[in-house]
């Protein structure tokens, strides 16, 4: 019940909070993170770092993740470019904020059982790269071109880092 719980807390909140006039500058944003969360899975579809665990409602990963990739995610995303603030102490504040919220949703859900680590990656790992991932996403939204080639350099850097068997793959 909390997944779904979850999932309506973040539809509301982009609602109340989204910048429901500006909802086409967004998009390409929402898919990049979207295609990200995609090619995570198929990267490490038989050797996950992380995965949604098993629940009555909610019988697999995929699933669960398909939730929040198409609702949670563009909700994410809506609420923290829309409000994004000019000011860079501003900026820096904007950005902890959503590090420490993404980080206490990701503690529930492993505190209840709804999430797993796993081949090295822990809380801590998820911490940093919420760390780097809310500024790339306002980088993409504003360079995107710039984010994609990025975006490899990091894919190749956490594959090698975590020891991702690339042989092993479909």
């Amino acid at each position: 019940m909390y997944i779904i719980l979850r999932l309506v807390l973040w539809i509301l909140a982009a609602w109340r909070w989204g910048d429901w006039r500006n909802w086409k500058n967004y998009q390409s944003t929402f898919l990049f993170v979207i295609m990200l969360d995609l090619l995570y899975n198929f990267l490490t579809y038989n050797y996950p770092l992380w995965a949604y665990d098993p629940t009555k409602m909610i019988p697999n990963h995929t699933f669960n993740n398909l939730l929040v990739m198409f609702f949670s995610y563009p909700a994410i995303v809506f609420i923290y470019l829309g409000r994004y603030p000019t000011e860079r102490v501003k900026q820096i504040a904007w950005i902890s904020f959503w590090v420490t919220l993404l980080s206490f949703v990701e503690l529930i859900n492993y505190k209840m059982g709804l999430m797993s680590y796993h081949n090295g990656w822990n809380f801590g790992w998820s911490v940093i790269f919420y760390l780097f991932q809310l500024p790339f996403i306002r980088l993409h939204y504003k360079k995107p071109l710039l984010t994609y080639g990025l975006s490899v350099l990091i894919i190749v850097g956490l594959l090698l880092l975590f020891k991702v068997p690339v042989g092993k793959m479909k």
